[in-house]
């Protein structure tokens, strides 16, 4: 896992979309399997766990080559991630970078 703690860990995802909240589920989308690995490291230590990860679409790089988007559902028990959910609300997004991708 990185260096950073995981709610410093989340607000790197949320500025980066690739972490929204969606009613009482975390959604994060990658095209990366070893952010997917991350993600869930930071979710086991605020109490969470992922509910389901499954490829959404393709991401195109270039004209013969594409990654898969992954996307992690995820919950975690209130009130731990109040302030995950309130740092969303005010610097977040409720498209990930990959929504029109994935849609």
């Amino acid at each position: 896992m990185s260096n950073l703690n995981p709610d410093k860990q989340f607000q790197k995802w949320i500025r980066s979309h690739h972490l929204i909240c969606r009613g009482t589920d975390f959604i994060f989308e990658t095209v990366d399997q070893s952010l997917i690995d991350r993600f869930e490291s930071c979710l086991h230590a605020v109490g969470g766990q992922v509910v389901s990860i499954k490829e959404v679409g393709n991401w195109p790089m270039g004209p013969q080559r594409c990654f898969k988007i992954l996307r992690a559902t995820a919950q975690v028990p209130r009130p731990a991630c109040h302030a995950i959910v309130s740092y969303w609300a005010s610097k977040g997004s409720f498209q990930t970078r990959y929504s029109e991708i994935s849609e």
